[in-house]
Protein backbone atom coordinates (compact mmCIF):
# COMPACT_ATOMS: atom_id res chain seq x y z
CA UNK A 1 0.00 0.00 0.00
CA UNK A 2 1.28 3.45 -0.96
CA UNK A 3 1.64 5.26 2.37
CA UNK A 4 0.69 8.79 1.34
CA UNK A 5 -2.45 7.85 -0.60
CA UNK A 6 -3.48 4.41 0.65
CA UNK A 7 -3.62 3.16 -2.93
CA UNK A 8 -2.55 -0.36 -3.85
CA UNK A 9 1.07 -0.63 -5.03
CA UNK A 10 0.88 -1.93 -8.59
CA UNK A 11 1.78 -1.01 -12.14
CA UNK A 12 0.32 2.40 -12.93
CA UNK A 13 0.30 3.63 -9.34
CA UNK A 14 2.55 6.64 -9.84
CA UNK A 15 0.74 7.76 -13.00
CA UNK A 16 -2.51 7.58 -11.03
CA UNK A 17 -1.08 9.44 -8.03
CA UNK A 18 0.54 12.13 -10.17
CA UNK A 19 -2.55 12.79 -12.27
CA UNK A 20 -5.47 12.10 -9.94
CA UNK A 21 -4.46 13.25 -6.48
CA UNK A 22 -3.48 16.75 -7.57
CA UNK A 23 -7.16 17.72 -7.61
CA UNK A 24 -8.82 15.36 -5.14
CA UNK A 25 -8.07 12.68 -2.61
CA UNK A 26 -7.29 9.10 -3.53
CA UNK A 27 -10.36 8.08 -1.53
CA UNK A 28 -12.61 9.76 -4.09
CA UNK A 29 -10.94 7.71 -6.81
CA UNK A 30 -11.19 4.34 -5.07
CA UNK A 31 -14.75 4.69 -3.82
CA UNK A 32 -16.08 5.00 -7.38
CA UNK A 33 -14.98 1.58 -8.70
CA UNK A 34 -16.00 1.99 -12.33
CA UNK A 35 -15.62 -0.01 -15.52
CA UNK A 36 -13.08 0.91 -18.17
CA UNK A 37 -15.72 2.65 -20.30
CA UNK A 38 -17.11 4.55 -17.33
CA UNK A 39 -13.62 5.72 -16.26
CA UNK A 40 -12.90 6.98 -19.76
CA UNK A 41 -16.23 8.82 -19.82
CA UNK A 42 -15.52 10.34 -16.40
CA UNK A 43 -12.04 11.46 -17.48
CA UNK A 44 -13.53 13.09 -20.58
CA UNK A 45 -16.11 14.85 -18.39
CA UNK A 46 -13.35 16.10 -16.04
CA UNK A 47 -11.40 17.39 -19.04
CA UNK A 48 -14.45 19.21 -20.43
CA UNK A 49 -15.79 20.65 -17.17
CA UNK A 50 -13.10 20.47 -14.46
CA UNK A 51 -9.99 21.63 -16.34
CA UNK A 52 -8.31 18.24 -16.26
CA UNK A 53 -5.34 18.26 -18.61
CA UNK A 54 -4.88 15.87 -21.51
CA UNK A 55 -3.52 12.62 -20.07
CA UNK A 56 -2.05 11.25 -23.30
CA UNK A 57 -0.74 7.68 -22.96
CA UNK A 58 -1.12 7.96 -19.18
CA UNK A 59 -4.91 7.67 -19.53
CA UNK A 60 -4.73 4.02 -20.57
CA UNK A 61 -2.21 3.28 -17.79
CA UNK A 62 -4.38 5.00 -15.17
CA UNK A 63 -7.63 3.38 -16.30
CA UNK A 64 -6.00 -0.07 -16.41
CA UNK A 65 -4.61 0.48 -12.90
CA UNK A 66 -8.02 1.50 -11.55
CA UNK A 67 -9.97 -1.29 -13.23
CA UNK A 68 -7.40 -3.90 -12.16
CA UNK A 69 -7.13 -2.80 -8.52
CA UNK A 70 -10.53 -1.22 -7.82
CA UNK A 71 -13.02 -3.08 -10.04
CA UNK A 72 -16.75 -2.48 -9.75
CA UNK A 73 -18.38 -4.53 -7.04
CA UNK A 74 -21.97 -5.62 -6.88
CA UNK A 75 -23.79 -3.88 -4.10
CA UNK A 76 -26.99 -5.06 -2.56
CA UNK A 77 -28.56 -6.11 0.63
CA UNK A 78 -26.38 -7.76 3.20
CA UNK A 79 -26.71 -11.48 3.74
CA UNK A 80 -29.37 -12.59 6.19
CA UNK A 81 -28.10 -13.02 9.74
CA UNK A 82 -27.88 -16.63 10.88
CA UNK A 83 -26.94 -18.51 14.04
CA UNK A 84 -28.09 -15.74 16.35
CA UNK A 85 -28.90 -16.32 20.00
CA UNK A 86 -32.01 -14.19 20.39
CA UNK A 87 -33.15 -13.15 23.84
CA UNK A 88 -36.29 -11.62 25.25
CA UNK A 89 -36.17 -8.04 26.48
CA UNK A 90 -37.66 -7.62 29.90
CA UNK A 91 -39.76 -4.57 30.68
Amino acid sequence: IHLRTGLIEAEGLMETVNNCTNCHSAKLVTQNRMTKDRWNTTIKWMQETQNLWELGRNQEIIVNYLVSNYPPIAKGRRMALTNIDWYELEE
